[in-house]
């Protein structure tokens, strides 16, 4: 009773209001509606000669002993780099259990050239997990691929839940959840001064969040932002190779302001969870 009372608790009240009681009710995300199911936003690159693939895996196969290995269709919803839903495409992935997909094709299809976020949810099947009170979570390997860059692709795992969807004609529910009080990220990489980076900040709430990028190095550099709802920002740090190492603090009202940071060698690159 008393584990189904704060799940009630946690599911119908703000985490940012919870936390004014205590810092141990906070949620970095939501508890989504019945019968949901559950996408990351993963970031989108085709400009400059960037190539975005998909690890898919079969869940059914995986969870389902009862299922013979048909064909799936998969929901591909993508969105600017401002929030603004553009397209949404049902993809029809083969029988085996991992299908590599080339994200850049399907947005081509729908006439997208830029760089934006996209969202997959899976069947809506009615699995033991949903009897479990759990839900399908999509937050796989996204690989990215510039032939300008190296020839090694770069894989990295989803970040978080951010968007569920529990029926066609229902409205998407946004999980990310934001705080009252600001926040701070350290990034968990030193920033050498002899590469590149780029890094991408995503908005997983249902309010337009601001942030400000401290970068300590020979001197403090503030980046103040403001990301709508469902947006992305790619913040970049250029080559100087007379300036010291640096660290990266993110401040916000998330609780969890994770980047995918994108670090460009000379001729390769690595992309990774901050």
């Amino acid at each position: 009773m008393k584990q189904q009372v704060k799940r009630v608790i946690k599911k119908n009240i703000p985490a940012r209001y919870l936390e004014l009681f205590s810092t141990r009710a906070v949620a970095i995300t939501k508890i989504p509606n019945k019968g949901s199911v559950i996408s990351d936003f993963f970031i989108f690159r085709c400009e400059n000669g960037w190539e975005t693939f998909f690890e898919c895996l079969d869940f059914d196969r995986l969870l389902n002993a009862e299922s013979h290995g048909l064909s799936k269709k998969l929901q591909f919803c993508f969105y600017s780099k401002n929030g603004h839903f553009i397209a949404e495409k049902e993809v029809v992935i083969s029988s085996t259990i991992k299908s590599t997909l080339l994200i850049n094709k399907i947005a081509s299809d729908l006439k997208i050239n830029q760089d934006g976020l996209f969202t997959i949810f899976h069947p809506q099947k009615e699995l033991w997990i949903s009897k479990n009170k759990s839900f399908l979570a999509e937050r796989g390997y996204i690989g990215y691929a510039n032939a300008q860059k190296g020839l090694i692709k770069g894989y990295v795992h989803g970040n978080l839940d951010a968007i569920a969807r529990s029926g066609v004609k229902t409205k998407d529910q946004l999980l990310g959840n934001y705080s009252f009080f600001k926040k701070e990220y350290h990034l968990q990489h030193c920033l050498e001064s002899s590469y590149s980076y780029e890094l991408f900040l995503v908005n997983p709430t249902t309010k337009k969040q601001s942030f400000t990028v401290v970068e300590y190095g020979n001197d403090i550099k503030k980046t103040k932002l403001s990301i709508p709802s469902k947006g992305m920002y790619m913040y970049t740090k250029a080559v100087d190779k007379n300036a010291s190492n640096s660290t990266i603090i993110i401040e916000s009202k998330l609780y969890l302001a994770r980047p995918v940071v994108f670090k460009i060698m000379p001729s390769s690159f690595d992309v990774f969870h901050g």
